[in-house]
């Protein structure tokens, strides 16, 4: 039974580990089932009819400052550390003057399942009233594709993070990812609430970190002269 429920929370990952999906964020409040909430977490679901598999929206709020939050997504080699089945990271390109970056994932699955790989090309900027937003898609033809990989090919996704105070962030993740091959369908929605969950409470620890405080975050992020 343990390791059904370790196999599970692996394909689960395909919908969390990157950085989540406006469909979820705009659905209608009442198409959403709110399906987690405790320590400080809430999770909802939602599904469309165009979407077969669960999209997902998670919130939480952190004692730290909203840029300290930024820092840690921003880690991406690092965050293998803390987003499970996250098995490799590579930052292909950045410009922080533009916002602009793509990453090279791979997720680890248990045997017997192949592991799995995406190119995402992600957009960073801050909006006026502070809100730091982070816009996730997948980049095609970037990479050649791996033979001992399943190329992912469908996946969007969002972070948000509001500043409530000088100490405080309320971080909103939301996300949708087909994992592809195969895996049955009910077996994923099943239990696509609790990778979000499980993603926001290990991200607590990550948060008040010494190296993320007071980090310099890329320019366009950063608050705009007379705002």
């Amino acid at each position: 039974m343990q390791k059904q429920k370790k196999l599970a929370l692996c394909f689960t990952l395909l919908s969390a580990v990157f950085m989540a999906a406006p469909v979820q964020a705009n659905a209608p409040q009442q198409q959403q089932k709110l399906v987690i909430d405790k320590k400080n977490i809430k999770v909802w679901t939602y599904q469309s009819e165009k979407l077969p598999i669960f999209s997902y929206k998670a919130e939480t709020i952190y004692h730290v400052p909203a840029e300290q939050a930024v820092a840690v997504v921003l880690d991406a080699v690092n965050s293998v550390e803390w987003v499970p089945y996250l098995g490799h990271v590579e930052m292909l390109s950045r410009n922080d003057q533009k916002g602009e970056f793509l990453l090279y994932m791979v997720l680890d699955f248990p045997f017997p399942l192949k592991d799995r790989d995406v190119v995402v090309k992600g957009k960073m900027y801050r909006e006026k009233d502070g809100t730091i937003v982070i816009k996730n898609s997948v980049a095609n033809n970037v990479r050649a594709k791996n033979p001992e990989y399943i190329r992912l090919t469908e996946y969007q996704g969002d972070w948000t993070f509001q500043p409530l105070g000088p100490s405080k962030v309320k971080v909103t993740t939301s996300g949708y990812a087909d994992p592809a091959g195969s895996i049955p369908l009910s077996f994923v929605n099943m239990f696509v609430q609790q990778q979000p969950y499980q993603m926001l409470l290990r991200m607590r620890n990550e948060v008040i970190k010494p190296q993320y405080k007071n980090q310099d975050l890329p320019e366009a992020v950063q608050p705009k002269s007379g705002s």
